[in-house]
């Protein structure tokens, strides 16, 4: 009987956070026409955000089957504070390439477009608020640094 209540409860569980999940529209913008994949990373901490991917509570890669200048893609996030860090994958090793002194090859791009100096934005700068029963639509524009 114990084990049939716990089987209940994880069920209930997992069924009720799929239930409170929202769709979430990325537009990406300034992509250059280049082919390759998009890879995004979803954080909802700090400390992780944005070169932890591990840590993400998201990790995709999107092939781009053509040459892009923009794409939209959705993802199902649970109520909560986010931030995402993108980049277009060209090569499509599933890696942000960088030159000698660690600057990025690629173009890349975080959630609210914050101004990009010597390194990347921190997670307050980046964050944005899904909430529930909302719908949420963010503007990336991926950027190259040279």
């Amino acid at each position: 009987m114990k084990k049939i209540l716990k089987l209940t409860s994880i069920c209930l569980l997992t069924l009720s956070s799929v239930l409170h999940a929202e769709v979430v529209t990325l537009n990406f913008s300034n992509m250059a026409g280049i082919k390759g994949q998009l890879a995004v990373a979803v954080f909802d901490k700090p400390d992780a955000f944005p070169d932890q991917t591990v840590n993400a509570v998201l990790t995709k890669f999107y092939p781009l089957p053509t040459a892009l200048n923009t794409t939209t893609v959705t993802i199902d996030l649970k109520p909560g504070r986010y931030a995402i860090a993108a980049f277009l994958d060209q090569n499509k090793n599933q890696k942000l390439d960088t030159n000698m002194v660690g600057a990025p090859k690629e173009r890349f791009g975080f959630s609210q477009n914050p101004r990009i100096t010597f390194s990347a934005p921190n997670f307050a700068e980046s964050a944005f608020e899904v909430e529930a029963n909302k719908k949420k639509v963010l503007e990336i524009r991926l950027i190259k640094l040279f």
